[in-house]
């Protein structure tokens, strides 16, 4: 008796919406970003949606994402952090391996003055 039920298929633009959201959830992102270095991985074939690009092969992905990010906060732990939420996001939600999160800074927002 065959026990294959189907296929499940995910299509990239849920993986985005996943990493996108994990990603905004993370204290100290201001936004993500496009940059040239995602505009080219898009053009390269892989799939790439406003500042996100994402690379699977053989159930093991490999994100990239650029960020702006809010000051007065360490680079170093808003990557680490946005790289801790979006693989757990993917991995519980999906069953998908995350084998790498690349975190591109790109730029910081400026602080906003307060003219009263």
């Amino acid at each position: 008796m065959n026990k294959n039920k189907g296929v499940v298929q995910i299509s990239d633009d849920v993986l985005v919406a996943i990493i996108q959201t994990a990603t905004m959830e993370t204290e100290g992102v201001y936004s993500i970003n496009t940059s040239l270095a995602s505009e080219i991985i898009g053009k390269l074939g892989k799939k790439t949606c406003k500042g996100v690009s994402i690379h699977n092969e053989n159930k093991e992905m490999t994100i990239n994402i650029s960020l702006t990010v809010k000051p007065n906060f360490k680079m170093v732990d808003i990557a680490k952090n946005v790289q801790d939420k979006v693989k757990n996001a993917i991995e519980s939600m999906t069953g998908i391996t995350v084998s790498k999160i690349n975190i591109n800074i790109v730029s910081v927002e400026a602080e906003k003055e307060n003219k009263e």
